[in-house]
């Protein structure tokens, strides 16, 4: 095999003005570079290239180890193309690498098989092509350092547990019949192959509806379920399970029931029947179950009804457990009720114009409740529910409305419609703007830092920072490379912030993803059945050699890709840019703090990938067949 190459370039080149320094490396491979990623536990840039995938130390840039993928996962014949790929993995993301969160493993798609990596030393813990079955799933289970593996063989759906301590398999169960490959393909349903949920004892895993019960000991099948799920949460007690599931294609309507854990026969005789789930709570012998239409406590054994009444919910949006009490929103109205389903506010709060409008936040600041909707903002007094303002605060619910919390002063700092507002929780009317700025392109805004100067406002072709009396400090405007370039601002979210403000609340609404709240009855204290475990070890060594990964958000959704045309963190942008006079592209890096640029780096493609090393600010830059590294400029 041909062997990689490395060119130092130590010369700065000067374009019409300014300094667009080429890499400090560059590592040349031996074909087309299709994929990078970072493991946030070791550090190790791991690259895929042609046949090769190479792992690159974060320190030294070098390569520290790498593997032939035709010897180490086998290579593929034609009719294997076409007819035993592992289909699902494969058109469920065109990410080649993905990082397993919380693990020193990266999972990828080589030469149509599955293989997990050990980013520490490249080594090969699980690849598919060692098996008969097509991989349409594969999790990650924290707990014991052990990967779930679901999958097709000879026309059946199979589950497998391998421990990846040792490589061996410990169990492959067969759970029933396989849908077609056209089936898995072009079949229309929510959550087909959806991750299976682990108990201490039991695996339940879902396949197109179909929930079996595996002993996680041994991999025997307990059951198969006769109803199709889409959603399933073992309770606390393990006696039962809550399953979600909708009748026809094309349902509008979602019914939840509860299974008898070691039979998988339903126990309740009337399911609740509703257009949508929105939050569930689990008490050990009961639940809170919050949908469309109201929400009360049910029996876990029986569905009976704890509180006489449903709390009214036509149009619910959102759960929200306060000092045990629940605040709700039902359509444009919220209301107060305490643990026995009694309204704590004489009536009803109006918190919007438009039914449907977005809550950018909602949550108890010292004794109020502060409210920040697509069209008003206001504070309530949390025991009469009375608003403190004489009027709401009127916000264009065609601009973005971003916040962030000031702990040293107490405040939500909170900006719409080229804006600023304070929103003191001690203020006895509604606040005046501040600030009034000129943002040139205030749709794309998606992003409000604080500093102690004030707020940095930016989104992918601006950054602008406004101090605390109002004055713009500075103002950084760009312009996106091309018509590709200028598509990705229309796409970026209009709403977000990495410090407190953000809806942080994890209830959903119809269509997105939402999970059981687990209550322990004895402390109140709070858990999520789909937290994962992870090896606290792991992630000691994550914060050490990482320093801080996840802190390095992401604002570019479109594609859900790794085709990033912005990335930044609190304290920097990294804006993906044309140089007016010269009309190359350019990532240019862009201090929060001061607005100042810190460096800018020629790209030569319209969709870069790259990866940002949090650690060390470098940044890594895929070309053909070029790994560009750009390290920290000082």
């Amino acid at each position: 095999m041909k062997k990689i190459t490395m060119v130092l370039f130590l010369t700065l080149v000067s374009f019409s003005g300014f300094a667009q320094r080429v890499a400090d490396q560059v590592i040349k491979m031996n074909s087309k570079i299709e994929d990078l990623t970072q493991n946030a536990i070791t550090g190790i840039i791991v690259v895929k290239e042609g046949n090769v995938v190479r792992g690159i130390s974060p320190e030294t840039k070098a390569e520290v180890w790498s593997f032939d993928a035709d010897k180490a996962v086998g290579s593929v014949s034609a009719l294997e193309t076409l007819s035993n790929v592992d289909a699902d993995n494969l058109f469920a993301s065109k990410r080649i690498l993905k990082p397993i969160e919380g693990t020193v493993y990266v999972e990828a798609l080589v030469n149509f098989k599955t293989i997990l990596i050990n980013t520490e030393d490249g080594k090969v813990v699980y690849n598919s092509a060692n098996y008969k079955y097509t991989v349409f799933n594969s999790q990650f289970l924290y707990k014991d350092n052990e990967y779930l593996v679901k999958g097709v063989e000879n026309g059946k759906v199979i589950a497998s547990l391998i421990d990846l301590n040792t490589g061996d398999v410990k169990w492959k169960t067969e759970q029933g019949e396989a849908k077609s490959m056209l089936s898995s393909m072009f079949t229309f349903k929510a959550n087909t192959s959806n991750e299976a949920q682990v108990s201490s004892n039991m695996i339940y895993s879902l396949y197109y509806g179909k929930l079996s019960a595996i002993d996680r000991t041994n991999g025997n099948l307990k059951w198969v379920g006769d109803l199709e799920y889409t959603k399933v949460f073992p309770t606390q007690n393990n006696t039962n399970l809550v399953v979600i599931n909708s009748k026809g294609l094309l349902s509008a309507k979602q019914y939840l029931n509860v299974l008898d854990a070691q039979t998988g026969k339903p126990i309740w005789e009337d399911a609740i029947k509703t257009k949508y789930i929105v939050y569930l709570e689990d008490w050990g012998t009961k639940i809170l179950v919050a949908h469309n239409s109201g929400f009360n406590f049910f029996n876990l054994n029986d569905g009976s009804k704890v509180w006489k009444k449903d709390a009214r919910g036509e149009g619910l949006k959102k759960i929200i457990p306060i000092d045990g009490d629940y605040l709700y929103v039902a359509e444009n109205e919220m209301m107060l009720i305490d643990k026995d389903g009694q309204k704590k506010w004489k009536s009803f709060i109006e918190i919007s114009d438009n039914k449907e409008d977005a809550i950018n936040y909602l949550g108890k600041v010292d004794d109020k409740v502060l409210y920040l909707t697509a069209t008003y903002g206001n504070l309530v007094d949390y025991k009469s529910g009375k608003k403190l303002w004489r009027g709401n605060l009127k916000f264009n619910e065609n601009r973005p409305l971003l916040n962030v919390f000031d702990e040293e002063n107490n405040q939500f700092l909170v900006y719409n419609d080229e804006k600023l507002f304070k929103f003191d929780s001690k203020g006895s009317d509604k606040p005046d703007a501040f600030a009034k700025v000129n943002v040139k392109k205030e749709k794309e805004l998606n992003s409000i830092e604080l500093f102690s100067w004030g707020v940095a406002l930016s989104g992918p072709t601006e950054v602008m920072g406004v101090s605390k009396d109002g004055k713009v400090l500075y103002q950084n405007i760009y312009t996106q490379p091309g018509d590709g370039g200028r598509a990705w601002g229309s796409a970026l979210a209009t709403a977000g912030s990495i410090g407190l403000g953000v809806a942080s609340f994890g209830n959903a609404v119809m269509g997105s993803e939402w999970t059981m709240t687990t209550i322990d009855p004895a402390t109140g204290k709070e858990t999520t059945s789909v937290v994962k475990e992870k090896d606290e070890a792991l992630l000691k060594k994550s914060a050490n050699q990482a320093a801080g990964a996840a802190f390095l958000g992401d604002v570019s959704k479109r594609f859900g890709q790794r085709y990033q045309a912005m990335k930044q963190n609190r304290d920097y942008s990294y804006i993906f840019a044309k140089d007016e006079a010269t009309s190359k592209k350019v990532l240019v890096k862009v201090k929060k703090e001061d607005g100042k640029e810190l460096d800018k780096i020629i790209f030569e493609n319209i969709r870069p990938i790259y990866e940002i090393d949090p650690g060390t600010q470098s940044i890594y830059y895929i070309f053909e067949n070029e790994l560009r590294i750009f390290n920290k400029k000082i």
